[in-house]
This record gives structure tokens, sequence and C-alpha cells, in this order.
């Protein structure tokens, strides 16, 4: 994500970006050996898992049309064409998805497409905005709507589930912002009622914020105090609830901001 967002500040999104953003994505994960970084040169499906091309429930187009649909997509995303922004991207989420263009990560990458695109046009200053769970949840839905397209051309239906999910996702983050501005009133309140006082506990309170995950070593770095000063603070941090140890060390230990992190998955679990 910040790769990307740092490039389409200065560039336009071509398929030579999105390869190397793909290539971020993959490497390290299941999709590893398959190429990472580049267009697929094989025939793939989608389907049951295990099943051949012949159960498939989608088959995307031959390898040989690949990279000449994916420069059309180029050219598509970066065309002044005269349309509402969170149309435009709901068509280019689409014809990504039906391109299908890597042997995996295909999903990953279209959603994080969404967001570069917002970005690179000013719709959004901040990735704020992240429809993976609204996709993910209704995942059959969402699998129906573009097959609809490809059977049908039914682009009206898939666009209406798109800009329901956008006010969805934007009412959700609304009030995941208002909870986390009264997080930073309720701990400040917390660390003064427990005499955890001083300027590197409010420091500390800021860097939480942006380091929900911290170690005494980052604390000691960003507040600029020695490691022992850290150790200290985050101790008392630790005593009255606002971090946890996850590691159970009695040496390098590592801290979560407990609530901050609740508050970031609470409605992220599909049941």
């Amino acid at each position: 994500m910040n790769f990307g967002l740092e490039k389409v500040k200065i560039s336009t999104i071509s398929v030579d970006l999105i390869n190397n953003i793909h290539k971020i994505l993959i490497t390290g994960t299941r999709g590893e050996r398959v190429l990472p970084g580049e267009l697929r040169k094989i025939q793939n499906w989608l389907g049951v898992k295990g099943a051949s091309i012949l159960d498939a429930s989608y088959i995307p187009p031959p390898p040989e049309l690949v990279e000449p649909l994916v420069q059309e997509l180029e050219e598509f995303i970066n065309s002044k064409i005269k349309m509402p922004p969170l149309v435009k991207i709901a068509l280019i989420h689409a014809h990504f998805e039906t391109i299908h263009p890597y042997l995996d990560g295909n999903g990953r990458m279209g959603r994080l497409l969404i967001t570069f695109y917002l970005c690179s046009i000013g719709s959004l200053s901040r990735p704020l905005m992240y429809l993976s769970f609204y996709l993910k949840k209704n995942r059959e839905k969402y699998y129906d709507l573009l097959n609809n397209i490809r059977k049908s051309g039914d682009w009206e239906s898939w666009i209406y589930f798109f800009l329901k999910g956008v006010v969805e996702v934007s009412n959700n983050s609304i009030e995941t912002a208002k909870k986390i501005i009264q997080l930073k009133t309720d701990v400040t309140k917390k660390i003064i009622e427990n005499n955890i006082s001083g300027v590197n506990a409010i420091k500390l309170i800021e860097l939480l914020f942006d380091r929900p995950f911290i170690t005494t070593k980052i604390v000691s770095k960003e507040l600029k105090i020695s490691g022992q000063a850290a150790t200290v603070l985050l101790s008392k941090f630790e005593k009255v609830g606002i971090v946890a140890e996850i590691t159970g060390k009695e040496r390098y230990k590592e801290y979560i901001f407990v609530d901050f992190m609740r508050i970031l998955q609470d409605g992220t679990q599909i049941k």
C-alpha cells in the first residue's frame, strides 16, 4: 500500500507499476512460487479447490490476450473520460478481476487498485476506505455479480452493489474515527488519574496511535530517551491496561495498544 501510494503521487497507474506492487504483495505469501510481479503465461480458472477447468465457474481470457487487455485497462484508468470516479473504479475493478492477469493474488491486487486509483485522482486524501471486508462478507453475491457482467453484461447491478459497499464502508470508517478520537481522550485521562505524568507520557500516547505494536527500542529511539526510561514508561502503561505485552519473554518484549487494535478489529470478523 505504502509503495503504491508513493508512486501514484508522481506517476500514473501503469502496467509496470501494477506488476511491481504485485511482486511486493505476493513475495513471502502463498503465491510466492507463481511468478510474483509477472503477467501469467498459462491459462488459469476459478472454481472449487482442486476442480479441473471443465468444472470451472469462470475461465479468464487466454494468456496471449492478457498483456493487450491489461494495456487497454491502463489506457482506461488514465483516460479523461467524464464519469463519476466511483463508477469508474467499479468498472476498473471488474475489468481487472475479469482479466485475472496473475496466477495468484488477483483479488488482493484488484482491491488495492481501488484505493490507489481514488488516491491518485484526489478523491481520497488517505487510504481510509477498505472495501475488502465488504466484498468478503458478501463473497457469493460479489462473484455472482462479476459473472453476470461476463455472461449478460449486467453492469448496473454490479455498480449498485459496489456503490452500496462504498456507503457502508465509509459510514463504518466515520464511526471508527469517532471511537479513536474518544480513545485518545480516555487514554490521556487515564494516565493523569494514575499519576503517569510528564511530556514523555504524552509523547508515548501520540506514538501508540501511529505504531500500535511497539518495543522498548522503538520508544527509546522515537522519544529520544534511554532504554531504561522507555522500559519504565511502558511498564507503567502496561500496569494501567493501555498496552499489553504479547511475547511472554523477559527480554525483547513487544507490546500492543490494546483498545486501539480492538477498535480497528471490531466488526471485521466474518461469522
